[in-house]
């Protein structure tokens, strides 16, 4: 696990290149604390390097690696589960090893099948790979997007880095903010790939590569890659062999995930998905691991539910308790580290978490993924599928229909009518607007403007996001795999984790997982009658028979409690300062409506956290990047 960086400048002498190089691994420091590597072609003017977070093979995995006349070299941050087995391939092969490490793997995979390698890779991983006899440079994102890539090119150079921070500290690559970024973030919490929140930053899609020739580093394509199971491709819809497969393929992903020279822990809540994937850990490592959950004080508790699920694998427990003092002062640090604002209030519980749990394991599991490929969001489920139903009776005759009746946001069959003249594409987008100032159900103080620039933008990011299956429940969760699983969840749960220098694994998202619920049949996710994760409840009731489900909570950080209470001062403070970047971006009136609004329960709290946390972003990007691009 690693912090990644490098970049392709022929115009940069040497010796900037290598301060430059070494400003943006500093960067990353906390990606990688045990170590760093670099190294550089002058003539070429190509420098890459990596911090490093040693989990397998700690003393000989230090990067770039090799390949044996060192023609063929990578920087790698993420793990590969499966590198055991495909290190045998390539060794009958004739491929020869120096290291024990997960990323020399990579390297003669890459001379053995070229770009065609992530075809086999069952892993997370954002990786460079330098090919001096083909003069390119190969980069990848792994499958579900677990492990972050961002990227700056023009038409003279190519810049890459695991966060947005590193690529900043370059002198050639702007800051130039991304216009359309505030408003949107407001609206969906999370910008998809490959938009940022700086317009000339990108960042890669999940399941990508890009392929860069240095004699024409601004020239190339954006690329998709498939994973190649070695099971059947065929439909599944029998439940007993839908279960009896799940609980194969969770049992195998427990054991891969469970590799490493570290200590192991796990990341508890009440809920089923962490509870399947520590008893899937009890069953592959008896031994006795150590077990974490959040203890929010003041608002509701996992830690009995989170209790009983360490009991069953007798782990030596630990509820971090967390204080609403702690979200007012980690949020500095937590902003800074996100690199990206994300509109998820659980991150800095996680932070807290994993800062707790560094002083006794190097590595968590997690519960990540099961949401998204199993239909957990039931309840968002069926109503967006319902209103769009609504809408789809009636969108043919929308030519014939006026735009609203009268103001935007007057009434509701006005809101309909608006909503009948998109797409069903661009209307499922725009459904998925999260309270104040973009929910198209529930509008709060919306201008005739925003309603134009959210239609725009639900267009837009319907070309980038949604994909029509046959089935409208497959259409919802395509678009939660592309966007909000890597670009919120995975986003959340890699910033913090890194942050606290430990590494976070989700056992849930392993390729082949991902290829078996690809193969189920929606009824064996969310049945017309019945709730999500339907599988994965009756494989849990195999397992353990008489097992109950538990109301899902998530993180249940108390957060309208919160804000309302012991931190309404320093918000009101922070929010109404005619100093700050929320005054030179949104109307005060407008803000101070949205902040009374919330006092009397028609905003909602993390809408007011949003901007919270994007006040702070923007106070503390531009304060800590400036310090980084004049240090040393």
């Amino acid at each position: 696990m690693c912090g990644i960086a490098g970049f392709f400048s022929p115009q940069t002498s040497p010796a900037e290149a290598n301060r430059l190089l070494n400003r943006m691994l500093r960067a990353l420091e906390h990606r990688g604390p045990d170590g760093s590597g670099s190294w550089s072609e002058p003539k070429l003017g190509f420098h890459f390097g990596m911090r490093r977070l040693s989990i397998i093979d700690l003393e000989g995995g230090q990067q770039p690696i090799w390949n044996e006349d060192r023609t063929i070299g990578i920087v790698f941050n993420g793990e590969i589960y499966n590198y055991i087995e495909l290190r045998q391939q390539l060794e009958t092969a004739g491929h020869h090893f120096t290291t024990q490490s997960d990323t020399e793997v990579l390297v003669h995979l890459y001379e053995r099948d070229g770009e065609a390698m992530f075809s086999c890779l069952r892993g997370m991983f954002g990786l460079a790979i330098y090919d001096s006899r083909q003069r390119q440079l190969l980069v990848a994102r792994d499958q579900a997007g677990q492990k972050p890539f961002f990227y700056y090119h023009d038409t003279n150079r190519f810049a890459f880095a695991s966060e947005i921070k590193a690529l900043l500290t370059l002198p050639f690559v702007p800051d130039e903010p991304n216009p359309d970024a505030f408003l949107d973030y407001l609206a969906w919490s999370s910008l998809p790939a490959p938009l940022t929140h700086f317009r000339h930053i990108s960042k890669l899609p999940p399941s990508s590569y890009i392929k860069i020739a240095f004699d024409r580093p601004g020239d190339f394509d954006v690329r998709p890659y498939t994973y190649q199971s070695t099971s059947p491709d065929s439909p599944l819809s029998d439940p007993e062999e839908a279960v009896a497969q799940l609980d194969a393929r969770l049992r195998e992903s427990a054991m891969l995930h469970l590799r490493a020279d570290v200590p192991i822990g796990i990341m508890l809540s009440s809920g089923m998905d962490s509870q399947t994937i520590a008893s899937y850990m009890q069953e592959v490592h008896p031994q006795q691991v150590c077990s974490f959950t959040a203890d929010f004080q003041g608002g509701a508790s996992e830690i009995n539910g989170a209790t009983a699920s360490a009991h069953l694998i007798h782990s030596n427990h630990f509820p971090v308790p967390i204080q609403p003092g702690d979200l007012a002062d980690s949020l500095p640090k937590i902003a800074w580290h996100l690199d990206e604002p994300i509109n998820d209030p659980a991150a800095f519980a996680v932070h807290k978490v994993c800062e707790f749990a560094r002083s006794h394991v190097k590595v968590l599991l997690g519960g990540e993924g099961a949401d998204e490929l199993f239909a957990g969001y039931e309840n968002r489920y069926q109503g967006i599928m319902e209103t769009v139903e609504r809408s789809n009776r009636i969108r043919k005759w929308a030519g014939w229909l006026p735009h609203s009746l009268s103001a935007p946001n007057s009434t509701a069959i006005g809101r309909f009518l608006r909503r009948s003249h998109l797409t069903e594409g661009e209307e499922t987008v725009a459904l998925r607007m999260e309270g104040f100032p973009g929910d198209i159900r529930n509008p709060i103080e919306l201008i005739p403007q925003h309603y134009n620039h959210f239609e725009n933008r639900a267009s837009y990011y319907s070309q980038i996001t949604y994909a029509k299956n046959k089935n409208p429940l497959e259409t919802l969760l395509h678009l939660d795999r592309c966007w909000e699983l890597p670009e919120v969840l995975l986003a959340k749960a890699d910033r913090m984790s890194m942050a606290a220098s430990i590494e976070l694994r989700s056992p849930f998202l392993d390729a082949e997982i991902q290829k078996l619920a690809d193969r189920m049949g929606m009824g064996l996710k969310l049945p017309t009658a019945g709730a999500g994760k339907w599988i994965l409840f009756k494989c849990l009731q195999r397992r353990f028979p008489g097992f109950k489900r538990r109301e899902k909570q998530g993180f249940p950080v108390p957060l309208s409690a919160w804000l309302a209470g012991p931190l309404r001062r320093q918000i009101e403070s922070e929010l109404f300062d005619t100093q700050s970047a929320l005054s030179r971006l949104i109307d005060p009136a407008r803000l101070r409506a949205a902040w009374d609004a919330f006092h009397q329960g028609r905003c909602p709290a993390y809408f007011i956290y949003g901007l919270w946390l994007y006040n702070t972003w923007q106070r503390e990007f531009s304060k800590r990047i400036h310090y980084l691009k004049t240090g040393p």
